[in-house]
């Protein structure tokens, strides 16, 4: 009971955390998008954040979940402090000397194709920015590496919060460093590519004080013939594929909507951001809390609570997920308005970033509920038809992009996400279904069906709503606050109000939380 309690008070904080990162993460858009809106800089500076994006989720978070923390945890329980000292300072070295080599060999190869090809200004200018935020991969891979090794001795609290720093030194670059080099955009976007560099490097400053608080004594080691490092490469080779899946999707939807012209990447980037508030406040927090309870069931073998548990999981996530789907499409504009509408982002970029958003928020139930079948697969120690299915999903991602950017835009590359999410959503579910011999389907599209009549009602009554705050005659009404929040409250209001009237188990369970 007790390692129960400590798994929920670590998934309390990460959930607190995520919530914050969300938060702050979104404070930092608000601030970019006055200073840069969907300028083609910003869009080239963004595709130079990406690439060390990706390779971050290879050698940072894929390798610290599934290798480093399990293999440095059994060191930490099972062997003496001086060998899991020696362990983490292998982790650290091989962390340093292979993002390292990689960022040296990129930038070298930067040099030599800019001295021997012309490119366009847009891939130079991309080119440029990669030099400077290449070396982010190296800082926040040894971020990670502290990480693991802080919740390998039970400390969650500053690692969870540690991402918040990258927020605040983006967001300090554009008021201190941006304008040191010069009045144009185009050179103080390089301001703002060394913020996300000192960003990296305070995600891992963070983190100092609480690994010395452990006396642990990190050093140079270049042992990797060590018996761990082996462990951690039999662990990492599988889960680095999947791990690749998301970033690959989003680089490629990138990739392509630099070629729709200036502005498509700033506003699918944008339209993004908003969509993953709720997913990952809501989706993520609520599969954190289930896997513990899915694979204890599993261990146990009381399939029946198993599926029980998944079924209650993914009726709760919709409950709250289709109404957030329908009041995103509802009040895309007067939201993207109010957020980000001043400075350098105009009414044609709340235009562009609204027509991406209408599109990614009809796949987000799917995104949500898909985070808690993958769990389920977890659970029941599957962690490769995870994969599977998201190898074909970049696949499809790239052949749905190309079909659909062409009359849709950036609104095309949103939807083929949405249509990719909800393939992936349908594939697992059938394949989980038939592993466990079911999943209370019927109960979960009884639930669904009555939580999307629910929350048309409530888009009636929200769009209304928005219809007479803008022709209202007293200005107040009509004010970017108001467009947002009084259709929003109402909408609430009245989905709880009715959920609770019809009696609703979503609704209960809410409550006794």
């Amino acid at each position: 009971m007790e390692s129960h309690k400590n798994i929920a008070k670590a998934a309390g904080i990460i959930a607190l955390a995520t919530i914050c990162c969300r938060i702050a993460g979104l404070g930092r858009e608000v601030v970019t998008a006055n200073f840069f809106g969907t300028a083609l800089v910003y869009d080239a500076f963004l595709i130079a954040f990406m690439i060390p994006n990706f390779f971050r989720r290879l050698f940072a978070e894929g390798a610290l979940s599934t290798a480093f923390i399990p293999v440095f945890t059994g060191y930490v329980t099972t062997e003496k402090k001086e060998e899991a000292e020696k362990v983490a300072s292998i982790g650290f070295t091989l962390s340093l000397v292979a993002t390292s080599s990689l960022v040296i060999l990129s930038i070298f190869g930067i040099f030599i194709f800019s001295h021997f090809f012309h490119f366009s200004s847009k891939v130079a200018l991309v080119l440029n920015l990669l030099k400077i935020t290449l070396p982010y991969l190296i800082l926040i891979s040894l971020a990670a590496i502290a990480m693991g090794i802080l919740n390998s001795y039970q400390h969650f609290t500053t690692p969870a919060f540690a991402p918040i720093m990258l927020d605040i030194c983006w967001i300090g670059a554009i008021f201190l460093l941006c304008p040191l080099f010069g009045e144009s955009i185009e050179r103080r976007i390089f301001g703002l590519a060394i913020g996300v560099l000192i960003g990296g490097l305070g995600q891992f400053w963070i983190q100092l004080p609480m690994l010395k608080k452990r006396k642990l004594k990190i050093r140079f080691n270049l042992n990797f013939r060590h018996p761990a490092i082996k462990r951690m490469a039999i662990l990492l080779a599988p889960s680095v594929i999947g791990v690749a899946v998301t970033p690959i999707n989003i680089l490629v939807d990138a990739l392509l909507a630099i070629r729709l012209g200036s502005g498509m990447v700033s506003s699918l980037w944008y339209a993004n951001r908003l969509m993953q508030l709720p997913l990952g406040i809501f989706g993520v927090a609520m599969a954190t809390a289930t896997l513990p309870t899915l694979s204890t069931y599993f261990a146990q073998g009381e399939f029946k609570k198993l599926k029980e548990t998944l079924s209650f999981a993914l009726r709760n996530v919709l409950f709250v997920i289709i109404p957030s789907s329908i009041g995103l499409i509802l009040l895309r504009r007067p939201i993207i308005s109010l957020l980000f509408q001043r400075g350098l982002f105009t009414a044609t970029s709340t235009e562009n970033t609204a027509f991406a958003l209408l599109f990614y928020s009809i796949g987000l139930f799917a995104y949500a509920a898909s985070i808690i079948v993958v769990r389920g697969f977890y659970s029941i120690q599957d962690t490769k038809t995870p994969v599977k299915v998201g190898l074909l999903s970049i696949l499809a991602n790239i052949i749905l992009d190309l079909i659909l950017m062409g009359p849709l835009r950036q609104g095309g590359i949103a939807l083929s996400t949405s249509f990719v999410g909800i393939i992936n959503f349908v594939v697992l579910s059938f394949i989980l279904a038939k592993r466990l011999k079911g999943l209370d389907g019927r109960k979960i599209l009884s639930s669904s069906l009555t939580t999307l009549l629910v929350s048309g009602l409530m888009g009636v009554l929200v769009w209304n709503s928005l219809l007479f705050c803008q022709g209202a005659k007293i200005l107040i009404l009509r004010s970017r606050f108001a467009l947002v929040f009084i259709p929003a409250i109402i909408g609430i209001v009245f989905y709880l109000l009715f959920s609770h009237l019809l009696g609703r188990e979503e609704m209960r369970s809410l409550r006794t939380k």
